[in-house]
């Protein structure tokens, strides 16, 4: 019986692991829209806002972009002072890209309300709860990293131009 329980708790859990994904991409799209930004500008800029100072080939790695593609979106991303170029006072050559404080400041009707609601709703936990949802969403996304490598292994091993009709 334990067994069957178990099997249809996880169930639930992937379930609502799978909606939770889908409703934080659909808020990051209203977010990014109301910024005035695409949804790779955003995701550059949630990159930069989360890992923090990087140069941009580092940015380019963690999005999956070309270096090309970042330098276009620094740019827009500078021209509206989300972030800044700045030198890396260890090694003058290499540039950093970092997030500004008017992100905090645009973010802040935003996000503001969404993390006093979740203040709210993470009040049903005490701190081993707590610990035990960073433990599952740090295990979640060790094996989101893993396996977004393996997806982007078995598509760089497809030929070019090959089953375009018979993708996932």
């Amino acid at each position: 019986m334990a067994r069957g329980k178990r099997k249809a708790a996880l169930a639930t859990l992937q379930h609502e692991v799978r909606g939770w994904q889908s409703d934080q991409e659909l808020f990051d799209a209203a977010v990014a829209d109301l910024a005035g930004l695409n949804r790779t500008t955003w995701r550059c800029l949630d990159i930069l806002g989360t890992a923090g100072p990087m140069t941009a080939g580092q940015l380019a790695r963690a999005a999956n972009l070309t270096t090309g593609a970042v330098t276009g979106v620094l740019d827009q991303l500078e021209t509206a002072g989300l972030v800044r170029r700045v030198r890396d006072t260890a090694d003058r050559r290499r540039v950093i890209v970092e997030t500004t404080q008017e992100v905090e400041r645009r973010a802040a009707p935003v996000y503001g309300p969404l993390m006093a609601d979740s203040d709210k709703a993470l009040r049903a936990f005490d701190a081993d709860g707590l610990a035990i949802i960073v433990d599952f969403l740090r295990r979640q996304r060790r094996l989101l990293t893993k396996h977004t490598a393996r997806a982007r292994a078995l598509l760089a091993q497809r030929p070019a131009g090959k089953d375009e009709g018979k993708r996932i």
